[in-house]
């Protein structure tokens, strides 16, 4: 079975949202020195509030629940992204995600080198198997891959399980790890350097909730 990625209309909440003047920004070139593996920030969503944004809508919504932080979406093929405003270049972004309600099809992950909600990358998987990494460069999203499908792997744990995701962008090499397995790595150099966010989606069939947790991002 194939899985097309769909053209999503997207709601961003984060800081850019609110205000330009309030992000608060890493240095991208003081990353350069840092050996690899450091730890460059992390958050386990014990603190509120710490820079997400978060909103309460018929839509959808994004709290701090479960001593995490959940993304709900309730609109057909409708993605919510959150932001926290630190800047980042080279990254290596780990995270722990699982579906608490609604249909298996859907897709969810990370974005790195987020520049505004028309130029970013994702990583997305979803609880029914597939993967894939896109790019939204200008408002156009275009699939990492050759199929223009999202890829299936048994290495995704299905369902209410929690699902170990790792995306790391280092130079112009985008790559995607899922429960410590490569599932896609590709090549591109549209964007070097931006924010990390969190990113859930619907398919027709609305009601996804994903809880986030144990986010640690380090030099890769």
């Amino acid at each position: 079975m194939k899985r097309t990625i769909t053209v999503f209309s997207i709601l961003l909440i984060g800081l850019t949202a609110l205000s330009a003047c309030s992000l608060v920004k890493k240095t991208p070139s003081a990353q350069l020195t840092l050996a690899p593996g450091t730890l460059l920030d992390s958050d386990d969503f014990s603190t509120i509030p710490n820079g997400w944004g978060t909103i309460d809508r018929s839509g959808g919504e994004i709290a701090y629940e479960y001593e995490g932080m959940t993304i709900k979406v309730n609109t057909p093929n409708f993605s919510f992204i959150t932001v926290d405003g630190k800047n980042f270049n080279d990254s290596r972004i780990e995270i722990d995600a699982v579906l608490l309600e609604g249909p298996s099809n859907d897709n969810f992950g990370v974005i790195c080198r987020f520049k505004d909600f028309e130029n970013y990358y994702a990583f997305v998987i979803s609880h029914d198997g597939y993967f894939g990494i896109y790019k939204v460069l200008d408002g156009v999203m275009t699939l990492g891959n050759d199929t223009g499908n999202l890829d299936y792997s048994d290495a995704i744990r299905k369902g209410g399980v929690v699902n170990h995701i790792t995306a790391t962008c280092q130079q112009d090499i985008l790559s995607l790890s899922v429960n410590d397995t490569l599932l896609s790595q590709i090549q591109d150099s549209s964007f070097t350097e931006g924010q990390i966010g969190l990113i859930t989606s619907a398919y027709s069939d609305p009601g996804v909730k994903v809880l986030f947790d144990n986010l640690e991002i380090y030099q890769p």
